[in-house]
């Protein structure tokens, strides 16, 4: 199952090149090659922020200026030959080194660093920016302390079941968010389980009705508080 976490900066890498023509054109991550000699395992269809996007999750032992050399080879070669739109992307976002390229009305991203166990981990993903969805229910109506913003919004399916998740972003500290979900949620139905305290993060865990949340505040580098909140939708045999 992948991150979500780690997820989010897939999708904020994919931002740098959300500008380009609209050409209809079936392209979809099947026609991405995968890294060779690495072990590749698809992640799935989410929508990420009323986007459609594919992923892939892969491994290799290949360097990662190998790996970028693969793509940037590949790409070069198959260009658009438009002159506004270029062969590629390249950009570091932490530990994340991002290669990314705009394919007629797709948006393409390689997301990949160093794995503890050598070599190479990563994601690969492709964004189709002309099916843009009306963002799901809770994008609005879940609960947050004023001045919040609404970082990512996530919709997938896991193990079967529909799941959402949202990343928000505050100035507030981890306590003053986790006091307000403890008696906010509460308020609006929901029914507090069980939580957990490690330090610069909360864990708080609800239920009400058919819906599961488990929600983590944490303290991020920049003194903001991340909140990242997963629903899922619980069936009756689950």
């Amino acid at each position: 199952m992948i991150d979500k976490r780690q997820y989010i900066h897939c999708w904020i890498s994919s931002l740098c090149i959300l500008s380009a023509s609209n050409i209809c054109y079936a392209y979809d991550i099947d026609d991405v090659a995968d890294p060779p000699a690495a072990a590749v395992t698809y992640v799935g269809d989410v929508v990420q922020n009323g986007l459609p996007m594919q992923m892939k999750q892969f491994s290799t032992e290949w360097s990662l200026t190998e790996l970028f050399a693969f793509y940037k080879q590949r790409w070069s070669d198959t260009s658009n030959n438009n002159e506004n739109i270029p062969d590629y992307i390249e950009k570091q976002v932490g530990e994340w080194s991002i290669l990314s390229k705009m394919e007629d009305n797709k948006s393409v991203v390689i997301q990949a660093r160093a794995s503890s166990q050598g070599g190479i981990e990563g994601y690969i993903s492709v964004t189709d920016i002309s099916r843009f969805n009306k963002p799901n229910r809770w994008s609005s109506e879940f609960p947050r302390m004023y001045g919040t913003q609404l970082i990512s919004n996530t919709e997938s399916v896991d193990k079967g079941r529909q799941a959402y998740t949202l990343v928000l972003a505050n100035t507030y500290s981890v306590r003053e968010n986790k006091e307000y979900y403890r008696e906010n949620m509460h308020s609006e139905g929901w029914q507090y389980t069980r939580g957990r305290e490690v330090p610069n993060t909360a864990m708080l865990y609800f239920k009400k009705e058919s819906w599961q949340c488990d929600i983590a505040v944490t303290q991020a580098d920049d003194g903001k508080t991340i909140i990242f909140a997963n629903l899922v939708e619980v069936n009756e045999n689950s």
